[in-house]
């Protein structure tokens, strides 16, 4: 069945946040050519025009900002993408609180963030999760994290497929590139309208940015094997920033002459960090 984004001018962009650090946020407001604001103002052809619906980039606060939520929530407001940023973390665990709360029901109970995604996810054109939090769990979800904090495809489950028919597009980064993510977005959108194919590697990458290998070691430096490091086996690790930079072109551990920690593969806190500490031998 053709989307509704294909006949409609403007689709609305829903932004919930669970355990992060507003990171990815911050990476996609310095994307440029085009950025945010160019989808804001409906200046990408072929693309609709969005109509963001951020916690902290909304000028509605308190019961006007969810209001629009529990209109996508009951199926009224629409069509509309769903983006996660952050963990999602098992509220089960808070006891008497919560871990990630997004105002209050009318019986003065939390409405919690995975409270919202179990609501609005079935509802969504696409489910997007931007940054390794939202991916794969992240920081939040290094061994010995005490609140059960998972990425979104391992909450809703693997098999989930949105109301466009798709899975969790994972775009995965601590943070992701903002143009990376921006052009993912335009993709969605033409997909959705059935004007492009999106291509999705076996993580639910898109493949076109998850395709470039990066090596796990800074630039310019080769650890004889003394050291400890065997080179022959050392981990894949796909990440775009080595060639576009970290945003409009600059920044990103590999470019600046750091080391590549795998921030957007799985687990790679608790995998591939230690690549970054200094070697006990020296």
């Amino acid at each position: 069945m053709q989307s509704e984004l294909s006949s409609l001018e403007a689709v609305y962009l829903i932004w919930l946040t669970g355990a992060g650090c507003d990171g990815c946020t911050m990476s996609v407001l310095g994307a440029s050519e085009p950025g945010l604001e160019d989808l804001v103002l409906g200046n990408v052809p072929d693309a609709p025009r969005v109509i963001l619906v951020h916690p902290a980039l909304a000028m509605e606060s308190g019961d006007a900002f969810r209001a629009s939520l529990e209109k996508a929530a009951d199926g009224t407001l629409g069509p509309f993408v769903l983006v996660l940023e952050g963990a999602v973390a098992d509220e089960s665990k808070a006891g008497l609180g919560s871990f990630s709360r997004l105002g209050d029901a009318t019986d003065g109970s939390a409405l919690t963030t995975a409270g919202w995604l179990d609501r609005l996810a079935p509802k969504a054109e696409a489910v997007i999760a931007i940054g390794s939090c939202a991916t794969w769990g992240g920081v939040p979800a290094a061994d010995g994290n005490v609140i059960g904090a998972k990425g979104l495809e391992d909450y809703v489950g693997r098999e989930f497929s949105s109301r466009g028919g798709l899975p969790v597009i994972n775009v995965p980064g601590c943070a992701p590139t903002g143009e990376g993510f921006i052009e993912t977005l335009i993709y969605v959108f033409l997909h959705l309208a059935q004007l492009v194919p999106l291509d999705l590697d076996e993580e639910r990458r898109p493949r076109w940015l998850y395709n470039h290998e990066t090596y796990p070691l800074p630039p310019r430096v080769e650890y004889p094997p003394a050291v400890g490091f065997d080179l022959s086996n050392r981990p894949v690790i796909k990440c775009p920033v080595p060639v576009t930079g970290w945003t409009r072109t600059f920044g990103g551990c590999a470019r600046v002459g750091g080391c590549c920690i795998g921030c957007t593969e799985r687990d790679f806190v608790d995998q591939y960090l230690a690549l970054a500490r200094p070697d006990p031998a020296f």
